[in-house]
């Protein structure tokens, strides 16, 4: 019987650890999904701002960019830290084929959208061109329309 007893161990302790990160993994998405409105909003103006300036961006300026766009739409209904596992999250889950679908949409349009108006604010400000708060102030009153 000691022969099984540590094949039985290790059958154990990887199926323990699986079972953890799956309920680690349940968990972040359940969070993920509390954030699903604002962030489903954020991406409208996500796309067009990372569609315009990826490739002139590094990966703090993105992030910086995303959790900005996510602070404009939450207009303070959650906290700093709110906004970073949120932005997070959507960094993670940003898909560069529906943005380009979305940007051509607005590019299309006969006016030109809010989303853009506000995707331009947001990269004014990390292009270091305007304030942070002159960058908010500008996307919330657009989105207030």
């Amino acid at each position: 019987m000691t022969a099984f007893e540590p094949i039985i161990a290790a059958l154990l302790g990887s199926g323990f650890t699986a079972s953890v990160a799956w309920l680690v993994k349940k968990l972040a998405d359940q969070k993920a999904l509390s954030y699903g409105p604002i962030v489903a909003r954020a991406y409208d103006i996500i796309d067009p701002l990372l569609e315009q300036h990826m490739q002139s961006w590094g990966g703090s300026d993105v992030e910086f960019a995303i959790e900005l766009a996510i602070e404009a739409v939450a207009d303070g209904k959650i906290s700093a830290n709110e906004i970073k596992v949120a932005a997070r999250e959507a960094s993670d889950r940003w898909l560069p084929a529906v943005a380009a679908e979305k940007v051509r949409k607005y590019v299309t349009a006969s006016e030109e959208p809010s989303e853009l108006k506000i995707a331009d604010a947001i990269a004014g400000h990390v292009n270091g061109i305007i304030s942070k708060e002159d960058a908010l102030l500008q996307a919330r009153n657009l989105l207030k329309g």
